[in-house]
């Protein structure tokens, strides 16, 4: 009986060499579309199936290769289906890229529904039933252990077996995506999907977890989108789980940012008199975002408009005793930059790219990891972990949707824009945060406080701290702006900051003692923005 091997993959990596094995080896290889013509351009003998054409409308021709792939069997039976078509498949190789689809218009909503690949998941679901006589292979990573036991004829029943499972894998995965992206987008973010598919895709194992004695693997969302699938390394070995973690979380902010602030921004407001007027915020063309992280903690962050100046407000924190720190910038690094970030301890550096002269600067740094990520997304979701399940929310996209300004003092342009730069910081900061500002630096931030009071407490010893170890500073203020993720009372941190020349403060308010905390603020000339929109952060 001959041997026949269907062949239909959207990912071609490997698969010349394995179909031309294949071929050497006696078998016939089924094929069509655009891998049937790869394999021709190869010199590799296929044979034209119909069943595998894409937008195949003669149904009858993938039910025929099915009944001939569920009868398939080792043993020759004369009159099965396999054996009146010339031949029986013995080993199917067929993959298809699951992926989240955007769904913006009818047409694009057709072309989910019926895929050119439709019958790819039907054809390996089936296969999956005679996992015992089929090989099924999806990987190209199992093609070399494939050819070795074809070719010593000893076909292991637990491999066939671990190949059948990852088929099904990738069915589910496939389907799954399909039906994410239909209900999550026409549904709407307050309907949830009755099982979570989204079919992340592994891409790498990594050495090691969050500690040595931990294992852990990188999975890609689909399609490559996010800040993995955009991430080059130009420069280091192999990335750390840690590692990995900053650099998402850090280019995540550069994403905030440039995705809130960009363009024009404006927020409704109204006076502390009921006036009513729209808040503008300045567009942050030709502004160099830079921020320093460490186990997903802000250790720093500047704006400023040039990325020399931007990494010099930026590196201001602990460096006696803080070592390994992720720096993401918005811009290219360039020579001068390079010459300052190699002076100090970094993991990684994270920018858009690197000109020649940095790279040359930065590649005698040891252990220094060089990544680039040129895209500007942010996510719709966000989840998180829990023993024994998942928690899955929309993501915290939005900085405020109005302003109540308390007081009589209302801020100026400087101080606005402080404000909404701030904002993003403490919305990614872990809760209770505090973040205090002067000049579009940060020159002390809190984050994972036991209260909202605490955390103005912890920012303020840190502002005290940096203006203590920067004697050359004599200016009196340590801060312009404080913002507070959640609602926070007057305490006695506030006082101290006032008196230290505290010009501005943010936060959602609706405590009890909120008039007493405004009268403060007009005493001491303190302009108080409500937003009435805490940003919890976990």
């Amino acid at each position: 009986m001959t041997k026949q091997a269907i062949i239909h993959v959207d990912n071609t990596e490997g698969i010349i060499d394995f179909a031309r094995f294949l071929s050497d080896m006696g078998w016939d290889i089924l094929s069509a579309n655009r891998t049937e013509e790869m394999l021709k351009k190869a010199k590799i003998p296929v044979m034209h199936e119909q069943a595998l054409v894409e937008n195949n409308l003669y149904l009858n021709d993938t039910s025929g290769l099915i009944q001939r792939i569920m009868s398939s069997s080792f043993i020759e039976e004369p009159n099965s289906p396999a054996n009146q078509s010339g031949g029986s498949v013995g080993l199917i190789c067929m993959n298809v890229l699951p992926t989240i689809h955007n769904i913006n218009s009818e047409k694009k909503f057709k072309a989910i529904t019926r895929p050119f690949n439709f019958f790819v998941s039907t054809i390996l679901r089936n296969a999956f039933l005679n996992y015992e006589n089929i090989m099924i292979l999806c990987d190209p990573t199992d093609y070399k252990e494939a050819m070795i036991q074809l070719r010593t004829d000893s076909i292991d029943k637990e491999f066939r077996i671990y190949l059948a499972a990852k088929a099904l894998n990738l069915v589910s995965a496939f389907d799954g995506g399909i039906a994410s992206s239909i209900l999550m987008n026409t549904k709407g973010e307050k309907d949830f999907m009755t099982y979570l598919t989204y079919p992340f895709e592994k891409q790498y194992v990594l050495q090691k977890g969050a500690n040595p004695h931990q294992s852990s693997c990188l999975y890609r969302f689909p399609g490559g989108t996010g800040t993995i699938g955009s991430l080059q390394k130009q420069q280091g070995k192999e990335l750390s789980y840690n590692t990995i973690s900053d650099i998402s979380f850090a280019w995540e902010q550069i994403c905030m940012l440039s995705t809130n602030l960009k363009n024009q921004f404006s927020v409704k407001s109204v006076n502390c008199d009921g006036y009513k007027f729209e808040t503008q915020f300045t567009p942050l063309t030709g502004t160099v975002f830079t921020i320093a992280v460490k186990y997903k903690s802000i250790l720093g962050a500047s704006l400023s408009s040039s990325i020399l100046s931007s990494f010099q407000n930026t590196y201001t924190y602990d460096t006696e005793n803080i070592k390994r720190v992720t720096l993401a910038s918005s811009a290219v690094i360039d020579e001068a930059a390079a010459t300052e970030i190699a002076k100090g301890s970094f993991a990684a550096v994270v920018a858009p790219g690197f000109t020649q002269g940095a790279k040359d600067i930065l590649s005698a740094v040891k252990k220094l990891e060089l990544i680039q990520i040129s895209r500007i997304t942010t996510s719709d979701y966000e989840m998180e972990l829990i023993n024994g399940g998942l928690l899955f929310q929309t993501k915290d996209n939005v900085l405020f949707d109005h302003w109540d300004v308390k007081t009589k003092t209302r801020p100026g342009q400087l101080l606005a824009d402080q404000m909404a730069f701030g904002t993003i910081l403490s919305m990614g900061s872990r809760s209770f945060s505090a973040v205090l500002l002067k000049d579009n630096y940060v020159t002390g931030i809190s984050q994972a406080c036991k209260s909202p009071v605490r955390a103005v407490d912890v920012a303020l010893s840190e502002a005290l701290l940096h203006k203590n170890q920067n004697p050359d500073n004599m200016q009196l203020n340590i801060a312009d702006v404080l913002v507070c993720d959640c609602t926070t009372p007057l305490c006695d941190s506030i006082r101290q900051l006032a008196d230290l020349g505290l010009k501005a403060i943010i936060q959602p308010g609706g405590t009890q003692n909120d008039e007493e905390f405004i009268n403060f603020c007009n005493d001491h000339l303190i302009s108080m923005i409500f937003t009435n929109m805490p940003h919890i952060s976990y």
